[in-house]
Order: C-alpha cells, then sequence, then structure tokens
C-alpha cells in the first residue's frame, strides 16, 4: 500500500488526508502543536466556542467542504450591517435603491459606486489579474467617501489592506461571490469534522510531532525517521523550504522570499450578555477596522450570550504598537458595545495575526503567481498560498486536493478501464 506523509494539521492538511485517504493511500499526519487546527483554531469554554480572530465561509469553500464530507451550518450576516464614514454611522447598501437612499454619498459617488456594484459578480476580465485595487477604483472614477468605502469592501471580502499591491481581479471575484456565513461550532468544528472523517478513513494523526527535514523517501523527526512514498507539505511557504531544504526548487525559494503575508489585529471577546442589540457589524471606511457580533448568526455562544470579533487589517510591512492597537480595537467595542467589560467572560487580543501566507499581488499576476501544487515527484505543497484557485480556506482545500492528486499513485490517481 502506497504510504503519504502529511505535515501540518490544518484545513489544508487534514483536507489532503482525507483525499488521499479516500482513494486506498495509507496516511499519517503530523502536526508540531498539541492539536489540530493552526489558524482554525479556537477557545472553548462555559459554552462558548471564539475563532483566532474573524473568520468567514465562503459558498466555494463550503462546497469543496461538502466533497470531503464534511457539512456546515450556519446563517449570513444580513440585518443591522453598518459602516463608519467621516465619523458617522450608515446602512450597508445592499442594491441599486438603498444606495439611491443612503446619505452617505452625492449623487455623482452614488453613480460611481452603482458602475462598482454592477461590475461585481461578473467574471473578472484578464486584465484585472495585473492591475492594482487601487488602479481599478482609479479606473472607476472613484474618490473621497465613496472611495474608501469601497477599499473598505475591499478589506472586508479578502481580509487585506494593501490597495495599491493587491490584485483587482482577487477583489472582483471576492466581492461577487455568494453571502458568507458565521459557522455554528466556530471553525474548530470544521477542524474537528475533518479529523474525524479522516480517522474514518483510517488515517493516523499525531500531535507535537516536529518534522526536522524531508527528504526522499522518508520524513525526519526529532529521533525518528518515517519511510514514505509521498510527502504533502501543508505549512507556509518558508518553512517548506526550510524543510526541503537542498531539495526546494529555486521557484519555491524565491516565492518565499518574495511572499508578503497577510496579517490583522484582533481582539475577540465572549460577553454574558450584550448591552446593545444593533447593529450587529460595523465597517470602518475611515479606518481598517470591524466588528461584528458573530453569535447573532452562528451557534458561538450560550443562550443569551454574545462572542463578537473586531480586527483592524494591517497593511503590508505595518510595524504594530500592541498597546495601542488594543486600545483602538477595545475603543471601537465600547462605543457599539458601552459597558461592554461588565458583562466579560473572556478576551484575547493578538497584535498582528496572521490572515494569509502571501498577498496576491498584480505584479505577479494575482492567484496566478502564486506556487504549483507539485514541487517534485512525491512531494506537493498546501495551503492559501498555493495554486490558482481562490483565497483564505477556498485556496486551502483547493490546493490540498490538487496535493494529494499530485502525489497519488497513477494506479489509484487514473480511471480505471472498464471491464
Amino acid at each position: 500500500m502506497t504510504r503519504a506523509i502529511v505535515i501540518g494539521g490544518g484545513p489544508a492538511g487534514l483536507a489532503a488526508a482525507v483525499a488521499l485517504a479516500s482513494e486506498g493511500v495509507s496516511v499519517t499526519v503530523l502536526e508540531a502543536d498539541r492539536e489540530l487546527g493552526g489558524r482554525a483554531r479556537h477557545w472553548e469554554g462555559d459554552g462558548y466556542r471564539i475563532n483566532l480572530g474573524p473568520h468567514a465561509l465562503y459558498p466555494q469553500a463550503e462546497r469543496s467542504l461538502n466533497g470531503l464530507g464534511v457539512e456546515v451550518t450556519g446563517r449570513t450576516p444580513n440585518q443591522d450591517l453598518t459602516f463608519e464614514l467621516d465619523g458617522r454611522t450608515h446602512p450597508i447598501p445592499s442594491g441599486p435603491l438603498s444606495l439611491l437612499s443612503s446619505g452617505a454619498f452625492s449623487l455623482a459617488e452614488k453613480m460611481r459606486l452603482a458602475r462598482l456594484f454592477a461590475s461585481i459578480g461578473k467574471p473578472p476580465t484578464a486584465s484585472l489579474a495585473t492591475q492594482t485595487v487601487a488602479e481599478w477604483l482609479d479606473g472607476l472614477g472613484l474618490t473621497g467617501g465613496a472611495r474608501r468605502f469601497a477599499e473598505a469592501g475591499v478589506r472586508i471580502a479578502t481580509y487585506a489592506n494593501a490597495p495599491e499591491r493587491l490584485s483587482a481581479a482577487v477583489a472582483v471575484r471576492q466581492l461577487g461571490s455568494a453571502q458568507v456565513r458565521y459557522v455554528d461550532g466556530g471553525w474548530g468544528g470544521i477542524v474537528d469534522a475533518l479529523a474525524r472523517r479522516a480517522e474514518g478513513l483510517g488515517v493516523t494523526i499525531r500531535t507535537r510531532a516536529k518534522v526536522r527535514s524531508v527528504e526522499p523517501g522518508a520524513v525526519q523527526l526529532e529521533g525518528e525517521a518515517l519511510a514514505c512514498d509521498a510527502v504533502v507539505l501543508a505549512v507556509g511557504p518558508k518553512r517548506a523550504v526550510s524543510l526541503l531544504g537542498a531539495h526546494a526548487p529555486a521557484s519555491l525559494r524565491a516565492f518565499a522570499e518574495e511572499a508578503a503575508p497577510v496579517r490583522a489585529s484582533h481582539l475577540d471577546v465572549a460577553l454574558r450578555a450584550l448591552p446593545r442589540a444593533r447593529p450587529s457589524l460595523v465597517l470602518g471606511a475611515d479606518r481598517p477596522l470591524y466588528a461584528s457580533v458573530h453569535s447573532s448568526y452562528a451557534e458561538v455562544a450560550p443562550e443569551g450570550g454574545a462572542v463578537i470579533h473586531l480586527a483592524r487589517y494591517l497593511a503590508p510591512d505595518e510595524r504594530v504598537d500592541p498597546a495601542a492597537a488594543r486600545r483602538e480595537l477595545e475603543a471601537v467595542l465600547e462605543q457599539i458595545q458601552p459597558g461592554w467589560r461588565g458583562h466579560l467572560v473572556h478576551a484575547r487580543f493578538a497584535p498582528a495575526s496572521l490572515v494569509m501566507h502571501a498577498l496576491p499581488e498584480a505584479r505577479s499576476g494575482g492567484v496566478a503567481g502564486r506556487p504549483a501544487a507539485l514541487v517534485t515527484p512525491g512531494v506537493a505543497v498546501a495551503g492559501d498560498w498555493v495554486g490558482d484557485t481562490g483565497l483564505l480556506l477556498e485556496a486551502s482545500l483547493a490546493s490540498a486536493l490538487a496535493a494529494a492528486h499530485a502525489v497519488m499513485p497513477l494506479s489509484v490517481s487514473e480511471p480505471r478501464a472498464a471491464v
């Protein structure tokens, strides 16, 4: 039987393991941490499940999960959605009529935003891949408050605060995706479901398994070598290069060196009760901020309780003052939920949490500039930085399936002739 080792126990690694095991491959997953999940981990206690920062599930990623045997429930945030512009709070326009009646924009701005809305939902043109978001918005004539609102929409859709670098095609595709949903049970529930599915297929999962290197036909741990026929590296680009050592192709080394990580400051809180029922979401147009009551749309809190995620989208290479970043997010929370500290159950703050390993930049053609899954014969990579499909979790799952197929032996990866 073919033996495969998957390094990394996040969604990409677990998805690759499920895909391989489904084809009869003997799979072992090695996770360096004491628990699975990576950035999809959550804190759980007293009936609360708090994601590691804000997460939303896009339809394409949900379809991939369904194909792996994982069903997801939850609801779409669609009420009491607001944005802040010039110090005032306005409802987020949901269509032409609400845009026309909005008091946030002038008539000229509304006309230009209508052009923007009309372009969303259509397949992005090839030229948009090498245009930055800033160049795309320039072409639409967006300035002032309308421009800041559009940039805020791009930030919430892509989690990236880089209009001068992000590929416009990536932004258009994300903005045009169907409505997202917040997930019942938090993102840790997705990890748990993938792990159960993997173990049900006979996958061996080992935590606290720190890999030192990947050699042809073997994976070297601390004090142990595991023989294998195939390896999937479901880790970040720099880690993949480090593990492969001299076996890492020059193209992969170059990508890892140039990759610009996407990061965010975030504050995640559990409250016994909400001081205010509304709004359920606030998007910053004046500042790159976001706040959302996830428990309004997903089962992540006990009856009467609430889970709120706040984030500040960081620009590439932005230096963060942790104390100042936390004060800013706490001030936003106080603004929308005054007296929240009196209801606090749990809070977690991260000053510069990793959101995505590599920004899809216009200069490299957006997602087309990411490495392919197959690195060398029998070795593939998977993650949000791999392949030309999707963003965030969608990219992780798509690349996991591509990596599994790439390292699978022909005897199981090619369709058999009818007898």
